[in-house]
């Protein structure tokens, strides 16, 4: 008995993304740049597909790529065809999943482009202004003959569309892979605008509209393009106790329930200095860092008369002790525990204690 159907060997194509060939038991796919990302071994039941049935196909290997430690970066989640199409769920590890959906052409790779520059070229010439809603224009692309400008770089281009899809019409670069733009995928060209979507490592970006400048308030923009922009990078430092007042100044992500939200971002300074960072309500450190502001000099604790002074460990006699020449008290040895909490010092110069904020 046949093990393998017909309806599954030949070449599937997405014709933006990737590109599937299926011979037997041998699956290879290759991404939009012509190159090879997998060659793996697959099965499934082949009298399912005859049936009209929705039938999983199992990969040997499913991983497209890995990081530097080797752990998967880019795999095939799950591969099924029905109803004449192969349905790929996609897994970056930035992104997420996406779903593509192939369909079977009776050619290889890539013979599926029609060039469309005779069509299109000369109504596509000049300045197409990105749509920025109520906030205005944000840039703009230039086509001049058969290249693209975007953001002050030039490329060359072609007009496509894909024989399975005759009506759709794209901007692509001139070696005709379909979203190698740096920063941007293909343009899609349709009535009065360009659209293409922002390619950018850590976030998730609405769509990019583009239209002639006196037709920004014109257009039908897409829904895609009013979204805000979602980030995609974690925040996640080793040691979060000296890396607290940070988080909170700049507003990024850590562990821990509303850690760096807008309410947390007081609080975040002065858990620094519990924690020994140095800072204390945005005195300036060894660096220059500053916070929400300088402490008055008036409201420094004082010193009572009575407190305890733990005994101090013996300073090495070496001549080099160190200094605070660098704060304006030349050969000054420093403070080797706080008077006001006893808390020992480091070797480092601090201008107030680490645990109770008390200049020192």
């Amino acid at each position: 008995m046949n093990t393998f159907s017909d309806k599954l060997n030949g070449f599937w194509e997405e014709g933006y993304h990737y590109y599937v060939e299926i011979d037997n038991d041998t699956l290879t796919v290759r991404d939009y740049a012509r190159r090879v990302m997998l060659v793996t071994k697959i099965s499934y039941k082949a009298e399912s597909i005859e049936k009209g049935e929705r039938t999983p196909v199992i990969l040997e290997d499913s991983v497209l790529s890995r990081d530097a430690s080797g752990d998967p970066f880019t795999m095939i989640r799950t591969l099924d065809y029905e109803d004449g199409e192969l349905r790929m769920l996609y897994y970056y590890t930035i992104m997420g999943e996406t779903l593509y959906t192939l369909k079977k052409v009776d050619h290889g790779p890539f013979d599926h482009i029609i060039i469309r520059d005779d069509e299109y070229l000369e109504k596509l010439q000049g300045d197409w202004y990105k749509w920025g809603g109520d906030d205005g224009i944000f840039g703009k692309v230039t086509v001049k003959d058969d290249t693209i400008t975007i953001m002050g770089q030039t490329y060359g281009m072609h007009v496509v569309s894909y024989r399975y899809d005759k009506d759709s019409v794209y901007i692509v670069p001139s070696d005709l892979t379909e979203s190698n733009f740096p920063s941007y995928t293909a343009f899609k060209v349709e009535p009065d605008r360009l659209t293409a979507t922002m390619i950018v490592y850590d976030a998730s970006m609405p769509l990019s509209v583009f239209a002639r400048k006196d037709m920004l308030d014109k257009i039908n923009v897409p829904e895609a393009a009013k979204r805000p922009m979602v980030s995609t990078m974690q925040y996640r430092p080793a040691d979060t106790a000296m890396l607290a007042g940070m988080n909170g100044f700049l507003g990024m992500t850590g562990p821990g329930e509303n850690a760096g939200t807008a309410g947390e971002k007081e609080d975040a300074f002065d858990d620094a200095a519990e924690n020994g960072c140095g800072l204390r309500g945005g005195e300036a450190g060894p660096y220059g860092e500053t916070g929400r502001g300088p402490v008055d000099t008036d409201e420094a604790a004082p010193v009572p008369e009575d407190a305890p002074v733990p005994e101090a460990d013996p300073v090495p006699e070496t001549g080099n002790e160190p200094t605070v020449a660098s704060y304006g008290t030349a050969n000054t040895t420093p403070r080797r525990f706080c008077p006001q909490c006893g808390h020992r010092l480091d070797a480092a110069v601090l201008r107030f204690c680490p645990d109770c904020g008390s200049r020192l």
